[in-house]
């Protein structure tokens, strides 16, 4: 990270202002900095934001990444998909072990498809959930200062996709089918190849949300793309269609997607304020500060 950060947290159910004055000194030793601005920020219930100053101790932005989110819930054993809380199940593997091994990568996967609830997985019509709520949780788990476990989707930064003209609810609902799912390269106009069947008699117009998650459908060290930006096709009816999807990489560690096999999932990712601005800032949205030194 360039520069210095501050985290606040507001562990409480009520809203909370809080300061950082000016003065304050940053750091230890030679890196020690003396704040420049006084900050002032209201803090949502449960939530944290990190303030970043600069070498010169003036407020570069608060940019808020997963790593940021508060864990309420920490001794649940099974996560309800929809239930937006922000919840952990502890997992029995070290942090050490977690280095892309295929033990662990395989030790997640099984404990994923255990405790988290409404993944209505099929991966003959591109549905998926688990492994990606697996490889996010696996990857926050490598970085300093997380518990290693398998997080809710809330403490992920995605909400459960809960529309009725999204691409996951449409083929989920078989109004469509999704009959390819290609991740080729990120951060393009192609990254996403996605091939839709119209099962119906009637034209339907197809949303995908900004922030849509697709998953590799193997756990491969590839990584996983998210939608850039809202998107929406038309298929005639009975007609069937490939489209282009602008994409980009949600894992910074992680390979380049090569003609690989995806699944849409249920999970749309929420922007933190900068997360769809470039490729640089989809990653720090992921992955804080530790995500390149981590192993998909």
């Amino acid at each position: 990270m360039n520069g210095y950060r501050v985290m606040l947290s507001n562990p409480t159910p009520h809203s909370r202002e809080m300061t950082i004055p000016v003065g304050r000194t940053l750091g230890v030793n030679g890196g020690a900095i003396t704040t420049q601005d006084s900050v002032t920020v209201e803090l949502e219930p449960y939530s944290r934001v990190g303030i970043i100053y600069d070498r010169h101790g003036h407020r570069v932005s608060d940019r808020a990444t997963i790593d940021d989110i508060n864990i309420i819930h920490e001794d649940v054993e099974i996560i309800d998909v929809s239930g937006g809380t922000a919840s952990r199940v502890p997992i029995g593997i070290e942090a050490h072990e977690l280095n892309g091994n295929k033990a662990s990568r395989d030790g997640f996967l099984t404990r994923a498809r255990e405790a988290y609830a409404g993944v209505p997985e099929d991966s003959a019509r591109h549905l998926g959930g688990f492994q990606l709520l697996a490889q996010l949780s696996y990857l926050r788990s490598q970085r300093v200062g997380q518990d290693v476990g398998l997080y809710s989707p809330e403490a992920l930064n995605m909400r459960y996709d809960r529309g009725v003209d999204t691409i996951y609810s449409l083929v989920r609902a078989g109004d469509i089918a999704l009959t390819s799912c290609i991740g080729a390269g990120y951060n393009n106009a192609g990254a996403l190849q996605i091939c839709l069947r119209n099962n119906t008699s009637r034209e339907i117009r197809v949303r995908i949300p900004q922030g849509c998650m697709f998953e590799q459908a193997e756990w491969t060290g590839n990584q996983n793309l998210v939608v850039t930006n809202e998107e929406f096709v038309i298929i005639g009816p009975a007609k069937e269609e490939t489209f282009p999807l602008h994409a980009s990489c949600a894992n910074s560690s992680a390979g380049s997607p090569a003609n690989d096999e995806m699944n849409v999932t249920p999970f749309i990712f929420r922007d933190l304020g900068e997360s769809f601005q470039n490729q640089d800032s989809v990653w720090r949205s992921f992955d804080g500060d530790g995500g390149r030194n981590t192993n998909l």
